[in-house]
């Protein structure tokens, strides 16, 4: 019954996944029409005046292809044992070398802060927390927080410039 409402305008359907920017316009249309002849017993509910509610189809559309791509999202495909074998052949060990070089000096150039700075600082960078949730955490100013941090990075551009140069120079960003 709802599928004989639907099918007559199966090409405006089509149209409106492609709008909606579905990978496989109808595959997205038959999911819809499975899902109205599975949660649709009514076909009153779908109806506006006389004609099939097209907002109604829309919303379905859209939430079947926001689905598809969130699933699609998620998956990532597994790399396969001979690209990580290359991947670990292809260190370049004066990359990490002048990497670890920079960031022991960057932790040892902190050692000479305030403990203000210091605490904001390896706070910030050694965990997930964001400045507003630092912010929320202990009271303080998102803007003083933000202030903090950013006279922390000017020290350090002069303290470790020497470092990063090598660090660059290693990596090929000449």
């Amino acid at each position: 019954m709802i599928l004989e409402l639907l099918a007559p305008r199966h090409k405006e359907w089509i149209a409106m996944s492609i709008k909606l920017g579905a990978e496989n316009p109808e595959d997205a249309v038959q999911d819809m029409y499975l899902k109205m002849h599975k949660f649709v017993k009514d076909p009153e509910r779908i109806m506006y005046g006389d004609k099939v509610n097209t907002f109604f189809i829309w919303r379905t559309l859209r939430s079947i292809i926001v689905s598809d791509f969130r699933k699609k999202s998620r998956e990532q495909p597994e790399p396969e044992a001979k690209e990580i074998i290359e991947q670990a052949q292809e260190v370049n060990y004066d990359e990490q070398a002048s990497f670890t070089a920079l960031t022991d000096k960057i932790w040892s150039s902190t050692e000479d802060w305030h403990w203000y700075d210091k605490k904001l600082f390896k706070l910030y960078h050694t965990t997930d927390n964001t400045i507003r949730s630092i912010g929320e955490k202990t009271n303080i100013s998102d803007r003083s927080i933000w202030n903090t941090l950013d006279n922390c990075r000017q020290r350090l551009r002069v303290d470790c410039k020497k470092e990063y140069d090598e660090w660059k120079r290693t990596w090929g960003q000449d």
